[in-house]
């Protein structure tokens, strides 16, 4: 055999390695990112008392055959940029598993009262990150949601 047929035939598996790795990694990314976001018109369960907690919990799910890291962290925004309190979550989710994760919002009772509304000009801002394939993949999004209580 010629050393251009082996040279041919190691770059054709590359190739096909890398293709096999991206469309995995891909997959994986999109499964992770589409679970983390909450569905339908979930209730919060707001616990009232000094301080106000209030409770966030998702639940990705990795049906893929890569692991995903998943960076999540809400947020709760007063006129735009002033960020009134937040929290935040990094966990690895190992391929065909799922992790729940719990986020818990505390402000004062005070802050409470004056944000959490009905007409507040408040956001929830989620922002949402996956890496897959030794950080090789990755996708980010933010989700920016516009109201007090209702």
């Amino acid at each position: 055999m010629k050393a251009s047929k082996i040279i041919g035939l190691l770059i054709t598996i590359v190739q096909l390695t890398g293709t096999v790795a991206m469309v995995l990694g891909m997959y994986t990314m999109v499964s992770v990112f589409s679970t983390a976001i909450p569905q339908g018109e979930g209730e919060i369960d707001i616990q009232i008392g000094d301080p106000v907690v209030i409770p966030f919990s998702i639940t990705p799910s990795n049906p893929g055959y890569l692991a995903a890291e998943l960076s999540v962290s809400i947020s709760l925004v007063v006129d735009g940029d002033e960020e009134i309190v937040s929290d935040s979550a990094e966990l690895v989710i190992p391929a065909m598993s799922q992790v729940p994760v719990d986020l818990e919002l505390s402000l004062s009772q005070a802050l409470a009262e004056e944000y959490l509304v009905e007409g507040a000009d408040v956001a929830w801002v989620i922002d949402m990150r996956v890496t897959t394939l030794y950080d090789l993949i990755s996708f980010s999004n933010t989700l920016t949601m516009s109201g007090g209580a209702q």
